[in-house]
């Protein structure tokens, strides 16, 4: 994409893509605001002002429990998984680090989503995009951005699932290229990101933030967050509704969303490590 998803941005996440409305952050005449903002827009401007903590997530292969990794060290690098329970799996493979932002912000962040779901849920409507439930729309605090990237899920199932690619990164230009046979898949699903040389860190592969949800219990007078910062109390919010903070397991997920869900155990050593705190979308 030619703009990244950032810290801030409003959207929803639709088959495993985040597709961006506006951006919290900023006003309202804003040149990336290309859909325009939400009535009586207003920026958010959280208290601490240098509010992005950032970080890097480093180049490995992150793995659901079950799947086991063989790498050799050749010059185009071969890369195999394999599966061999029932329940399904994924990997994601990053051939290049990916870099981190969170806002510190959170509650902030939350209290804001709270504030203004409503002309932004509005927003989103009137736009004719089929975003049809609150639920949907994001507020992005963090992700990770890379250059490329390689997803697989493995269906279940089948004893001997397995895939096996090539990768090959060099130069101080960053040169990325992937190596495929179509024959090498088996069970798996694998989708792949850019190849080439000078590519951007443009790559979302995972994103955190908060959605608004309809409770469907008797909550207590003001909003009850489930996860995430408490609203302050001076805020006209509907009582039926609550904080949430993604990726979190809701009725109102994307099943695109489960890639990671597997992940339930911590390797310490070798290729395969833990993912399990993220959800996942991708460009």
């Amino acid at each position: 994409p030619d703009r990244p998803v950032q810290v801030g941005d409003v959207g929803f996440v639709r088959r495993g893509k985040f597709h961006r409305l506006f951006n919290a952050l900023l006003p309202a005449d804003d040149p990336s605001h290309e859909l325009g903002v939400p009535e009586y827009h207003e920026p958010l401007v959280p208290n601490l002002l240098d509010h992005i903590d950032r970080g890097s997530l480093s180049s490995n292969n992150y793995c659901s429990a079950g799947v086991s990794v063989e790498a050799d060290s050749d010059d185009f690098r071969q890369v195999s998984f394999r599966y061999e329970r029932s329940r399904g799996a994924a990997v994601s493979s990053l051939p290049v680090a990916a870099q981190r932002e969170d806002t510190l912000a959170q509650g902030d962040f939350g209290q804001w989503i709270v504030k203004h779901i409503g002309t932004w849920f509005a927003f989103a409507r009137k736009l004719g995009l089929g975003i049809e439930q609150m639920e949907d729309v994001v507020l992005v605090t963090g992700c990770d951005r890379t250059r490329s990237w390689s997803n697989i899920t493995f269906l279940g199932g089948q004893v001997d699932a397995q895939v096996t690619f090539g990768v090959k990164v060099e130069g101080p230009d960053t040169s990325i290229n992937f190596q495929l046979s179509p024959e090498l898949v088996r069970g798996a699903v694998i989708s792949q990101g850019p190849e080439g040389t000078n590519l951007p860190e443009n790559q979302c592969i995972f994103i955190r933030g908060f959605r608004v949800a309809r409770s469907f219990w008797i909550l207590p007078k003001h909003l009850k967050a489930a996860a995430g910062p408490s609203p302050d109390p001076s805020y006209d919010c509907d009582p039926g509704t609550e904080l949430v903070s993604i990726p979190a397991v809701t009725k109102y997920r994307d099943p695109l969303h489960l890639l990671l869900d597997y992940v339930a155990e911590v390797r310490t050593t070798g290729l395969v490590s833990c993912l399990c705190y993220q959800q996942y979308a991708r460009f």
